[in-house]
């Protein structure tokens, strides 16, 4: 029996040294740097103690973690990769460096292939942004998080993206990551396949994404067209926002593509009918309506009858008396006047307007109260070189034309003559209602002058001019007559200008009258053989009868006595 229990002995002991002979070759494998599997047994609070496979133990120390982040998937009867790290006494194992290569990795590869990496934005940085991608931190530029300028960073935080790797360096484990890059990339596509399919006059449905003051940007789907703000109405649009709103839903119609710039005009005018269409049936002549003045220029003002449809006031037609004063000093724009549709141009797109012909033409009167030859008195409203414009007692005005001032006197300007708000007599010329014109006279006040010179009438002047031909004489303010040098004197060596002189008076006898050029001649001669006649006459009945001197002496000494 004791030599069984000897053999026994020996194969316990036999064995004992085979499973040291197994764990001295498996101590091979378990070089520092070396990768190997391991199944944890135990968790206590330094670490997770791990089966090697070996009669020790070797543990996973929780150092290697941030407190509070350790890895979930660390716990009791897990299979882990882990990294060997120190053989001295209790084997230490690193499961951080596994997993972390193991993400680097699994980025390189992604990186290497050109692929998108999905990862969540932690937190922002001078410049930029830490992204968590897979385990590990990337840095993303803040022009790379949106297609778009960004001036607040931290509404990104927390949220979770697909990501371009545009830069990646194992080594010195940094890695650069782009959000812009496949929008843009994805917006680029989107863009092509809209343009492709989208067609000149096609009507489309889109969202406006972006107001400017010249417009609006609609996304169609992939690609923005621009709705300029005079293809939104066939009215003026003031502002874009009078009209539209960001995120609205609009339905436009695609006029030009350029495909090679990508740019798309579109309208939402189009899609309305033309207002101007049947501005003939809704504005007919005679229609009386309020409108709003739009703008106010000097000859006249805009005024909108209703969005796309504007008509002119002219300032002559605002009132029927001094009308452009009352237009300047009334009408302003954004007031709402009542108008007269007076014409219609449908083929020119304009209409015209009246304010004065919705009261009482007071040239519907006109013959009435002021018929040709009537006198009457009014005040000056206007002084024009050709004339004044008088205001007459039933409001309107007529014309003085500077021709009818005097009846003697060359006027050169009326302003030598009148002021504005003189109060005047005139008589009235003519009246043409249809033409509302009056014409006025100052001089037909008063008789002619010209009519008391008759022919044959005696008259006494004053040289004023002299000639070559004859002599000048003012027989009274304004009114010359001529004496040619044949009608001087009946002594042939006295018929010349140069036996008289400015300011001598002289008497002479009218022999021709030109009322319409107002031109006097007059006859010194004739005047003296008149007398002379008058004289012969007087004595030819006297027995003793005297000579033609003598009758001449005495006559000039009855007259001087």
């Amino acid at each position: 029996m004791a030599l069984d229990k000897n053999v026994t002995s020996f194969e316990e002991n036999e064995m004992t040294m085979a499973d040291l002979m197994n764990e001295y070759k498996g101590s091979d494998n378990m070089s520092g740097g070396k990768e190997i599997e391991v199944t944890i047994v135990e968790e206590n609070a330094d670490g997770f103690m791990a089966d090697i496979g070996m009669k020790s133990e070797a543990m996973i120390p929780k150092t290697e973690f941030e407190e509070g982040k350790i890895p979930p998937e660390l716990k009791v009867g897990a299979t882990v990769k882990v990294k060997i790290v120190n053989t001295r006494g209790m084997t230490i194992l690193s499961y951080r460096e596994v997993a972390e290569k193991a993400k680097w990795d699994a980025v390189e590869k992604l990186f290497k292939e050109g692929k998108h990496v999905h990862g969540t934005i932690l937190k922002t940085v001078k410049g930029g942004f830490i992204v968590d991608i897979g385990g590990i931190n990337a840095f993303l530029h803040i022009s790379q998080v949106s297609a778009s300028f960004v001036k607040d960073g931290e509404k990104y935080v927390g949220k979770s993206y697909e990501f371009a790797l545009t830069e990646f360096d194992r080594y010195a484990k940094k890695a650069s990551v782009s959000r812009r890059k496949i929008l843009e990339d994805q917006k680029s596509a989107n863009r092509e396949a809209a343009l492709s399919s989208i067609a000149e006059g096609q009507i489309v449905d889109g969202t406006v994404s972006k107001i400017m003051p010249f417009g609006a940007f609609v996304n169609l789907g992939g690609i923005d067209g621009l709705l300029h703000i005079g293809e939104m109405a066939w009215y003026k649009v003031n502002k874009v926002e009078d009209l539209l709103h960001e995120g609205q839903n609009v339905r436009v119609q695609v006029g030009k593509v350029d495909k090679a710039s990508g740019k798309i005009s579109l309208s939402m005018k189009n899609l309305t009918p033309h207002p101007w269409d049947s501005a003939s049936e809704r504005f007919p002549e005679g229609l009386i309506m309020k409108g709003k003045v739009t703008s106010v220029m000097d000859y006249g003002a805009f005024v909108e009858l209703e969005p796309g449809i504007e008509g002119l006031l002219h300032a002559s037609e605002y009132a029927w008396n001094d009308s452009e004063t009352a237009f300047k000093k009334n009408v302003k724009k954004g007031h709402e006047l009542e108008v007269k549709i007076i014409g219609v141009d449908k083929e020119n797109k304009k209409i015209s307007l009246s304010v004065k012909k919705i009261q009482a033409n007071p040239w519907d009167d006109a013959s009435r109260h002021y018929a040709p030859g009537a006198k009457v008195k009014g005040a000056v409203q206007n002084i024009m070189p050709f004339g004044a414009f008088i205001k007459l007692p039933q409001g309107i005005e007529g014309l003085v034309h500077i021709s009818d001032f005097s009846w003697t006197q060359r006027i050169k300007h009326p302003e030598n003559m009148l002021k504005k708000g003189d109060e005047v007599e005139v008589v009235v010329l003519s009246v043409n209602p249809q033409t509302e014109k009056i014409s006025l006279s100052i001089k037909h006040a008063t008789e002619d002058p010209y009519k008391k010179y008759k022919t044959g009438t005696a008259v006494t002047g004053k040289v004023v001019r002299v000639a070559e031909f004859g002599v000048f004489i003012e027989i009274e303010p304004g009114i010359e007559a001529l004496i040619k040098n044949s009608e001087i004197s009946s002594i042939k060596e006295e018929r010349s200008a140069s036996t008289l002189k400015e300011g001598d008076t002289v008497e002479a006898k009218i022999i021709k009258v030109d009322s319409k050029d107002r031109k006097l001649e007059a006859s010194i001669k004739k005047l003296e053989f008149d007398r002379e006649k008058e004289l012969v006459k007087k004595y030819a009945n006297q027995d003793d009868k005297p000579t033609l001197g003598q009758l001449l002496v005495d006559e000039n000494e009855s007259e001087q006595n």
